[in-house]
């Protein structure tokens, strides 16, 4: 069975213990999901150097980051949506069960694993993105499908509203035997317990952690416009998907076009605009593009994308799990980790 790909924001570490991080996540045992070091607001797990906390009250926190920069990133965990741990030693008065030693592989390996096990939901959509990358094309006239694993239902797909509902408790394995029944008049009802995803977010979900090149044939050739910007929260992008969308909406391109501007390697082209066409985000089709240019041209200026004037072609693509947070998204209100505005040094030790 697949595994998926996950992000791992490491905050505040030197470069040394950075980096030995980094390798030691990477070595993935069989079987179990990957991990990869990646910018931190885009991550799906955070490790934080404990002697870069700096406490100022009861769930809030500063993070010197990165390392020796003299940047400072407040942190309130009442507001954090992923899983996270400390690496020891702890600040006084900062209290945490979410630790381990960052110089112990075994200790790094096990704190992975938990994170693994807390994303358990992420993963199972995981596993119905990839299941739909092979079935999509079976179910073109609509209709709902059942996802069943003996007389239990575990995922609802209603393709003409394009959303989906998962049971809360299934693993991504039972989603690899499950049975996919398709019908006109199969029950749309959703049960209670289950939650809704519209299906854009499955498929991107998927796309940005697959290993598999998901970008159909049909795009390595014609020109390539831009029709929506994905209907996704806007801090799932990271800054290529962004110049890439902004690119496009300027000037419609080839692929080899867009190898050349955007000084992308051509793997990392391929999976940005993979997870661009199955977040709904391109299309082959010029009439299509036009019709849809007034809302794509609105939807990319609520992003403030065109605040954060970056240049796609002059850009380098150089990723260190001990970087700075992104330029475009670390300001953004969206995201739990922000801009530190003061000092934190008068505050520490107030926390309990």
């Amino acid at each position: 069975m697949e595994q998926p790909v996950l992000g791992l924001g490491l905050l505040g570490f030197a470069e040394p213990a950075g980096l030995r991080l980094q390798e030691w996540a990477a070595q993935a045992p069989a079987g179990w999901p990957m991990w990869r070091s990646c910018d931190p607001h885009l991550a799906d797990a955070w490790m934080i150097a404990g002697d870069a906390v700096e406490v100022l009250g009861r769930d809030e926190v500063v993070i010197r980051h990165p390392f020796g920069s003299g940047e400072r990133l407040t942190l309130n965990r009442a507001e954090v949506d992923r899983p996270l741990a400390f690496a020891t030693p702890l600040p006084e008065g900062f209290a945490s069960a979410e630790f381990f030693e960052a110089d112990s592989e075994t200790s790094v390996r096990q704190r992975l694993q938990r994170f693994e096990a807390w994303l358990r939901p992420l993963r199972t959509q995981f596993a119905l993105g990839a299941e739909l990358i092979e079935r999509l094309h079976q179910y073109r006239s609509g209709g709902v499908v059942h996802v069943t694993l003996g007389s239990k239902l575990l995922a609802l797909l209603d393709i003409p509203r394009w959303q989906a509902a998962l049971s809360i408790p299934a693993r991504p394995v039972d989603l690899s035997m499950a049975e996919w029944v398709h019908g006109e008049h199969l029950s749309r009802e959703v049960p209670p317990s289950f939650i809704r995803l519209p299906l854009y977010r499955v498929m991107w979900g998927y796309a940005v952690r697959t290993q598999r090149d998901v970008l159909p044939a049909r795009y390595r050739g014609p020109r390539i416009y831009l029709r929506r910007v994905p209907r996704l929260p806007a801090h799932w992008f990271d800054e290529d998907h962004l110049s890439l969308m902004r690119e496009l909406m300027t000037r419609p391109a080839t692929f080899s076009q867009l190898l050349e501007r955007s000084g992308l390697p051509e793997r990392q082209l391929v999976r940005h605009l993979g997870a661009l066409y199955h977040g709904g985000a391109l299309t082959t089709d010029v009439d299509s593009a036009r019709r849809a240019e007034a809302d794509t041209r609105r939807s990319m200026v609520s992003l403030r994308f065109d605040q954060a004037n970056i240049d796609p072609v002059s850009r380098q693509h150089e990723h260190s799990g001990s970087v700075a947070p992104s330029s475009i998204l670390r300001e953004a209100v969206h995201s739990p980790l922000r801009i530190s505005t003061g000092k934190a040094e008068s505050h520490r030790g107030s926390g309990t």
